[in-house]
């Protein structure tokens, strides 16, 4: 599934969320070919059909996966847990309404499953329909009150609506479940940047980079509020790390977002008298 982070731009007094990952906006998968399913030996029952399918999966074979949910589904299609882990894979190609509608199917053969509904919350967050993402995020809460990834999701989801204080209240239960979880720290200081609470993502985002040394939206959200903060030497040296943390992981894309949020911050380090 995506992984929620994001990259808080701070220059001057405004405040913009900008995206860091391609992967976060997903196109329908138009490209991906249909496999012929290998025939049914007489031997071969559901836990061998599904767990061929999550080996397909695990190693990114992700059409050959979907063929194989789809033979078991042929064969037994009261299998729940064919449906979510086929909606999981048309997830992973990009067919969201398709996957939307697997995920829904094993609804309908086990309503009180909350993986299945954030699965399902998650893939809505791929679509117009907020509304039905938070709601599915909050069944799974619900039904597992220790799901810390729910709670993650649906935080972001309030943050990027401006619900600040609702937000606060999710990434403050995934801290406390999850209290290494140095993505939780890290969307936690994106709140408190939204609350206007400077000092407090600060801290959040030092323990984040403590928890995840690696974490190069840590550095460069912090180099940015730093920036903001007058703290200029400070910024520019955790703008470098974030840059340098980027070109490592080979995302071209933040790499030169941050060469040019560097190069404004440098400017007007210039033009201070």
């Amino acid at each position: 599934m995506v992984n929620h982070r994001r990259f808080a731009v701070i220059l001057g007094t405004t405040l913009a969320v900008t995206s860091v990952y391609q992967g976060l906006v997903m196109q329908p998968a138009h490209a991906v070919q249909p496999i012929r399913a290998v025939p049914l030996l007489a031997t071969t029952n559901a836990d061998e059909l599904l767990e061929r399918g999550q080996q397909q999966a695990e190693q990114g074979q992700l059409a050959a996966a979907i063929a194989t949910y789809t033979q078991l589904i042929e064969t037994d299609a009261d299998n729940a847990e064919a449906y979510l882990q086929r909606g999981i894979a048309y997830h992973d190609v990009g067919d969201i309404n398709q996957a939307i509608d697997d995920f829904s199917a094993a609804l309908r053969l086990r309503s009180n499953h909350p993986e299945t509904f954030y699965h399902r919350g998650e893939a809505y967050l791929h679509t117009s329909n907020v509304n039905a993402a938070i709601a599915d995020l909050t069944q799974a809460i619900e039904l597992d009150p220790e799901f810390t990834q729910a709670y993650m999701d649906r935080g972001t989801v309030l943050a990027e609506l401006g619900q600040f204080s609702l937000a606060l209240t999710d990434f403050q239960q995934a801290v406390a479940l999850e209290p290494d979880n140095a993505d939780a720290y890290y969307n936690r200081a994106q709140v408190y940047i939204g609350l206007r609470d400077a000092q407090t993502a600060l801290a959040d985002f030092d323990t984040a980079i403590r928890l995840d040394p690696e974490l190069a939206e840590a550095y460069g959200t912090r180099g940015l509020l730093n920036h903001h903060l007058g703290n200029s030497q400070q910024a520019m040296a955790d703008l470098q790390q974030a840059a340098t943390l980027f070109q490592n992981r080979g995302d071209q894309e933040s790499y030169q977002m941050t060469l040019g949020f560097m190069d404004q911050v440098q400017r007007q380090m210039d033009a201070q008298p």
